[in-house]
């Protein structure tokens, strides 16, 4: 009996496994064995015949890699072929592999160290060529072979990429070419990450260009993968975190140009790895070059690398896109092809935007703005991505802008004004629905038909306000969105307890109109006391959250650091703070105050943050809000009279915060070593925000291991790595990088 009992159990568990595979694959995998896994699209949440489409569009050999599987495939995808241009990121690969063992000191270290040719170079231009650093070479600033200063310029330059693989691989590594895939490329990086078909340093042989890669789709999508998971494999950290994430959130900035192309002289007999033209300009850098790596950034006319690409996509790109690849972290994607039809950024955003459209569970995929499912003091994606928001908070009357029209619509300045906005990286704009009856705005501030409530909502205004939301959530710009300004009072039922029917479909109908978005937060009222009572606070939360299931909301404050009676309410996720402070010290330690009352139950904003100013002082007062556990909207940065330096101010300190992990953290302050850090802080992991110069940051307890350390310039953006750091004693100090500013941040980020 015993036996026969065991035999069913048997059947049945094989029955289970054959009818529920779907729900065994949604246990997913995120990394290859051996060999790839193969699985149907469906399994995955993909559509077969859109995938088919965009396989076709790309031509070929390639593959499609969704949750750690091949989901689809085309052409000879094992077949290995020249990677070109494509190459470069595995080329930065090796530079910041060198600098975790010591063989480079830092990104910032002068190649004259090691190629003292560079030293003799170009005297009628100061010996411009002795100032050029390994962050020049990786990001094709170098200027070598042109007339410019290391630096000042972008030159993407097949001769200053010799210059670079061959000092990298033959004097810092001290490797040959004859030797350097048994020597170098194998051990190093694609033994480690179990390549299939044998790439290679030496596409065209020996003597011909030797440093090229060759290497197929499917081990490519191997490198993809290991930077789509910031540089761990199968949980070995192959790669500093800090430097898998500057690749993707540094791209160059349109101030820097492109060459001029005037030649000046190189080193006798140098090679290129590719163009023989001198002076060698191929392209520009179109705000999205980032350390030999494309990113989905903003050029010089506004426009997105990849209009319709997932703004977190990032690529290797050769001969135009012929040999990509491309990884999207918000869709766990990772796609790579060589020998394609692609050629051209147009060509490139077509397939990316094929593939993006073949997801068929985008909910899941989706990067909706969400309440932190393990930390309700944060907001984060959907996806699981980090989510922090700093930026305007004005105009307050940004949907009314202009010269009102017959039909309810305006003409203003409404879409200028998130084109300025949109690659600062600041991330909000403060709109308000009703804005007539008491609040700020005149007796036309409201999207009513001819202004009149009685008439229902007007469809050309809404469907106008459409255009803008939609502009704004494709940039990732956060549509915080207030449905009454303070004292707004529409119905004249608002001291009832009770919401009328009219009220409550009204709020049903905005909501319903709108939250398709990704990028939304609503805020029921701005200084609500003015008006409501918490209980009908608390209803109308409550019709919101009945018409958006998923979608954070918020209430503005009058004053005070306290939240009352509504912060229990399960359908309020945020505190909508208005609170003013002289200085960036007091600021701080209000909202530490905040914090503490907050015990956990919500987030915080700082949503008018008056007297803020402009540079020096608006950064102190936005890392101070961060650093004691806060958003911030900045109250009078109206964006169109912002200048573009601020807005970008705001970028820097969203930027560093999305690539850490600061919503597992606290604020701390009595870790820091220096009485006016401020720190952020988990059991492993740390953040210290440093806003005076000083010599060196610290802290003084910490657990004994290795760490990266992560270092930020909150003035410029710019990042350091020194990564593979031990701490050996329960406290410890490092010295702040020369090249930095006096404004820092660390992220002390303990090694897997």
């Amino acid at each position: 009996m015993q036996y026969t009992i065991r035999n069913i159990f048997a059947l049945l568990f094989v029955m289970f496994l054959m009818s529920y595979s779907s729900i065994i694959y949604a246990e997913y995998t995120t990394y290859p064995a051996e060999t790839w896994l193969e699985v149907s699209p469906e399994d995955v949440g993909m559509d077969s015949q859109l995938l088919k489409l965009a396989a076709e569009y790309i031509g070929g050999n390639g593959c499609v890699i969704r949750h750690g599987r091949i989901v689809c495939h085309w052409g000879k995808y094992n077949k290995r072929s020249d990677a070109a241009s494509a190459a470069k990121p595995v080329y930065a690969h090796f530079l910041f592999n060198a600098i975790e063992k010591g063989l480079i000191k830092s990104v910032d270290e002068q190649v004259s160290i090691i190629e003292s040719k560079l030293n003799e170079l170009n005297p009628d231009l100061e010996y411009k060529d002795r100032n050029i650093t390994w962050r020049h070479l990786a990001n094709q600033t170098s200027c070598y072979g042109v007339s410019e200063m290391p630096g000042t310029a972008f030159d993407y330059n097949d001769f200053q990429m010799s210059l670079f693989i061959d000092n990298l691989f033959l004097k810092v590594y001290k490797t040959n070419y004859k030797s350097i895939d048994s020597s170098l490329l194998h051990p190093v990086l694609t033994d480690a990450i179990s390549c299939e078909d044998n790439p290679t340093f030496l596409s065209f042989g020996i003597n011909n260009r030797p440093g090229r890669l060759a290497i197929s789709p499917r081990d490519f999508a191997r490198f993809g993968c290991l930077y789509l998971h910031d540089g761990v494999w199968e949980g070995k950290q192959l790669i500093s975190s800090g430097f898998t994430k500057m690749i993707k959130s540094n791209p160059l900035s349109n101030d820097i140009p492109r060459t001029k192309a005037i030649k000046a002289d190189m080193i006798a007999e140098q090679r290129s790895i590719g163009s023989t033209k001198i002076p060698d300009d191929q392209c520009d850098h179109a705000g999205s070059y980032s350390w030999c790596w494309w990113v989905n950034g903003i050029d010089r006319n506004g426009s997105r690398n990849w209009k319709d690409a997932p703004l977190d996509t990032f690529a290797a790109l050769g001969h135009g896109g012929k040999v990509s690849l491309f990884i999207i972290p918000s869709l766990d994607i990772i796609v790579s092809w060589n020998e394609s039809k692609i050629n051209g950024n147009e060509s490139q955003n077509t397939a990316i935007k094929l593939l993006k459209d073949s997801v068929v569970d985008i909910e899941s995929a989706s990067n909706a703005i969400i309440v932190n499912k393990t930390n309700k003091r944060w907001f984060a994606r959907r996806n699981g991505l980090p989510f922090f928001m700093c930026g305007p908070g004005d105009p307050e009357g940004f949907l009314y802008r202009g010269t009102l029209n017959s039909d309810g619509t305006r003409t203003g300045d409404q879409m200028e004004i998130i084109n300025k906005l949109k690659g600062t990286g600041a991330n909000c704009i403060y709109i308000m629905a009703i804005r007539s009856h008491g609040g700020d705005g005149d007796a036309t501030q409201n999207p009513f038909i001819d202004n009149n409530p009685n008439k229902g909502l007007n469809d050309a205004a809404l469907s106008q306000w459409e255009t803008w939301l939609s502009e704004m959530d494709r940039n990732n710009i956060v549509i915080y969105f207030f449905i009454y300004d303070d004292n707004s009072r529409v119905w004249d039922n608002r001291r009832n307890k009770k919401i009328s029917d009219a009220e409550t479909k009204f709020i049903a109908a905005l909501v319903n109109r709108f939250k398709h978005h990704q990028n939304l937060v609503w805020c029921i009222a701005e200084e609500y006391e003015e008006v409501f009572t918490e209980d009908q606070i608390k209803s109308i939360a409550s019709i919101i959250r009945q018409n958006d299931a998923h979608h954070p909301i918020a209430v503005h404050q009058l004053n005070g650091l306290d939240f009352g009676g509504l912060a229990g309410d399960p359908n309020i996720n945020q505190f909508a703070v208005q609170y003013n402070a002289k200085t960036a010290e007091e600021l701080h330690y209000g909202i530490l105050k905040i914090w503490d009352s907050a015990k956990g139950r919500y987030n915080i904003n700082l949503s008018e943050a008056a007297d803020f100013k402009s540079g020096m002082r608006l950064r102190k007062m936005i890392w101070s809000c961060a650093m004691a556990g806060a958003y911030s909207m900045v109250l009078g940065m109206d964006i169109a009279n912002t200048k573009i330096e601020d807005l970008e101010y705001c970028g820097h300190l969203v930027r560093f915060m999305e690539n850490t992990d600061f919503y597992n953290m606290a604020p701390n302050d009595k870790l820091a070593e220096n009485p006016d850090d401020y720190v952020l802080a988990s059991d492993d992991n740390f953040i210290i925000y440093s806003p005076k110069q000083s010599a060196a940051v610290g802290l003084n307890k910490i657990k004994p291991g290795f760490y990266d350390l992560i270092w930020y310039d909150c003035i410029t953006g710019r990042w350091i790595i020194e990564p593979n750091r031990e701490v050996s004693e329960s406290a410890a100090s490092w010295k702040k990088p020369t090249n930095l500013g006096d404004e820092t941040a660390l992220y002390v980020k303990k090694r897997s």
